[in-house]
């Protein structure tokens, strides 16, 4: 049996195509998943049956050693109960640590090399990871390569490769087809490689954003205190609002005509569906982004200045840069081979 452990929003549609793939192959599984963002609210919009056990760490780094260990703890008590053969996660800290103390092989997925190595170095059975990012920067990383697996194309791509656009979309979330609509996303505030610079530019971001009668800004708050930061440094135009409820993430990112945001993966989601793409993570830049980057998929806000030279308008899309259509088949056969 397969254990899967969900610690953030951007992982439940990540794995929802393994879920499938292994369902069709009549694998068993069992899924865990963290009150974090709205990662139980889209397992819930997905109907996938999980567990939730434990809550984010917090800002404080004491305390997010501290809740690692005990949600460790709790996801141990969980999983005694199952004979799992593999622990499978994106980054989660947690089920690695659980995974160790009950000797369960483990996979680990990352696609940021500059986040901390030496808990999945440590405690990790292997690395599954993009094979456009180079050993050298994954070596200059401090990462163990003779622990890499390696994969095709984007994790976005595990999902995107079957996306098709629901025309009602817009719709769905009250929000006109002749106004530009820009999708905000915060910078991970309580994230361990997060910098004030992106606090200072998602503010000037929705100054700018909102100045534009013609426009929709939905902000889509990671958490509480997130809303609550941007409530404290500006006053909301009635053109601005906080997205209330779990949605289709790709479904929101194409719909929209610039996404702009501090995370990665909703970065890459639109740069490869072909929407405009603004990155405001202002820490160490991650390979697949300046990839994108270089492709003009996407741009780096490193000023007030870029934000203010954003053209704010209705846009066309590009053509797809989504090209490896089999990559949920290959990364749930590289799962179903290792729980063996």
């Amino acid at each position: 049996m397969i254990w899967f452990d969900l610690d953030n929003s951007p992982h439940v549609p990540l794995f929802r195509p393994v879920f499938e793939y292994l369902r069709s192959k009549n694998a068993d599984f069992k899924i865990t998943a963290r009150d974090f963002a709205q990662t139980l609210d889209l397992l819930k919009l997905w109907n996938i049956p999980h567990t939730a056990i434990g809550t984010h760490g917090g800002k404080n780094k004491i305390k997010k050693v501290l809740n690692t260990y005990n949600r460790s703890s709790q996801l141990k008590k969980f999983a005694k109960d199952f004979h799992f053969s593999l622990a499978v996660s994106h980054g989660s800290r947690s089920q690695l640590v659980a995974a160790s103390r009950l000797k369960i092989k483990s996979l680990l997925m990352m696609d940021y090399e500059y986040t901390e190595t030496k808990i999945f170095n440590y405690f990790s059975g292997n690395l599954l990871i993009p094979k456009l990012i180079p050993d050298e920067r994954l070596a200059s990383c401090g990462i163990n390569l003779k622990k890499v697996i390696r994969y095709d194309g984007f994790k976005e791509e595990l999902y995107l490769s079957s996306f098709a656009p629901d025309a009602d979309f817009r719709k769905s979330i009250n929000v006109s087809k002749d106004l530009v609509l820009v999708v905000i996303r915060p910078p991970g505030m309580t994230g361990n490689y997060h910098e004030a610079k992106s606090e200072e530019l998602l503010i000037k971001a929705i100054e700018h954003f909102s100045a534009s009668s013609n426009t929709t800004c939905l902000i889509i708050a990671r958490a509480e205190p997130d809303r609550n930061y941007i409530l404290s440094k500006c006053k909301l135009s009635e053109n601005v609002k906080f997205l209330e409820k779990a949605v289709d993430g790709s479904q929101l990112v194409y719909a929209a005509d610039i996404v702009l945001s501090g995370g990665g993966t909703m970065n890459r989601e639109s740069a490869l569906l072909g929407t405009k793409t603004f990155s405001i993570f202002t820490g160490r830049k991650p390979y697949l982004d300046e990839y994108l980057a270089e492709k003009g998929r996407m741009k780096f806000i490193e000023s007030e200045k870029d934000i203010e030279d954003i053209v704010i308008q209705r846009s066309d899309k590009p053509p797809s840069f989504v090209t490896h259509k089999n990559l949920a088949a290959e990364i749930s056969e590289i799962i179903i081979n290792l729980a063996k």
